[in-house]
């Protein structure tokens, strides 16, 4: 698990990488033309367009919010939250009209976060951690330079919950939640068709009950945050490229 990032340190990080690719020099073909082109001009793609894949790292910070119904003794919580490095894979698709990309990006991530919450009730104990989370998101950008983009995104998440303990009626339970993500960053092409970024974004998950022992129900209410970096590759192709077949 990696070491908290504290509410001071998460903006000078963001500054930081802002900054960095803000001064990232221009890829020498893009001039002052926000709709340059690269690769065979039959294809009259920007560089802005096209399917991209990448990978992502980043810090993430877990936090559950917690409840009972007919509680043997009152909850004691022993830890409220978990930082954790997280990384994974990415994907979408994107359209360039003038100085605006609009896309679709879509995520995958894995995190550690094996020693998230602890709770105490009765004698009993119980921990609740994320296993993996996935987003799949719209996309709004404008081009600040030719190879500097500035962007919002929104879309749906999905965050696999598992608890276990003893408080937890059969010793385990896992659920899948459903939340919206809000979020937004910086990217630049540095070259050809690769790109890199600097993104935050915060996922509101639904409540999910878990039943416990002796009855009732054990309530976790989760929404993440995440500050990440990544790296990929855009695509001079696009799926909608075999509709048109």
């Amino acid at each position: 698990m990696g070491s908290k990032l504290s509410s001071r340190s998460r903006p000078a990080l963001v500054a930081a990488g802002i900054i960095a690719l803000t001064l990232a020099p221009m890829p020498a073909a893009a001039g002052g033309d926000f709709g340059f082109k690269s690769g065979p001009a039959t294809s009259g793609r920007t560089i802005w367009e096209g399917f991209h894949v990448g990978g992502h790292v980043g810090q993430g910070d877990a936090d559950y919010g917690i409840g009972q119904t007919t509680p043997a003794s009152p909850l004691t919580t022993i830890r409220d939250g978990a930082d954790s490095l997280a990384g994974g894979f990415l994907y979408g698709s994107s359209w360039q009209f003038g100085q605006w990309v609009l896309g679709t990006d879509s995520a995958y991530s894995f995190a550690e976060t094996k020693t998230g919450l602890n709770v105490t009730a009765g004698g009993l104990s119980a921990s609740a951690e994320v296993d993996w989370s996935s987003s799949t998101s719209v996309r709004a950008g404008y081009l600040v330079r030719p190879n500097i983009m500035l962007f919002g995104t929104v879309g749906v998440a999905l965050a696999a919950i598992d608890v276990s303990g003893t408080l937890i009626a059969g010793g385990s339970s896992g659920e899948k939640a459903v939340g919206l993500v809000l979020g937004g960053g910086i990217e630049t092409m540095m070259g050809s068709r690769w790109f890199a970024r600097i993104e935050y974004l915060h996922a509101d998950y639904s409540k999910e009950s878990f039943a416990q022992v002796g009855g009732g129900t054990f309530d976790v209410d989760l929404d993440t945050d995440v500050i990440r970096g990544a790296i990929g590759y855009r695509f001079d192709w696009s799926p909608l490229d075999f509709l048109k077949n």
